[in-house]
């Protein structure tokens, strides 16, 4: 469980801007910077596409719902 708690914590600092801007500022160059940004980026694209995945599974199921009510 406390392993858990400290990943979700982590999954959260990990998109908080001021963390992001720490991290960022830390970096010794532009080529860095660019490269952090990118690969935050994609796990942000990541994250988007699960979770419109996940959305069309629930617009399906509610579709599949409200055409069972109307053949009734």
């Amino acid at each position: 469980m406390a392993r858990t708690c400290l990943a979700e914590r982590q999954e959260r600092e990990r998109f908080n801007p001021d963390v992001c801007q720490r991290e960022l500022a830390a970096l010794p160059d532009d080529a860095a910077r660019l490269c952090f940004l990118r690969r935050h980026r994609r796990r942000l694209m990541d994250d988007l596409h699960v979770a419109q995945e996940k959305l069309a599974c629930i617009d399906y199921m509610i579709y599949e719902l409200e055409q069972k009510r109307l053949d009734r």
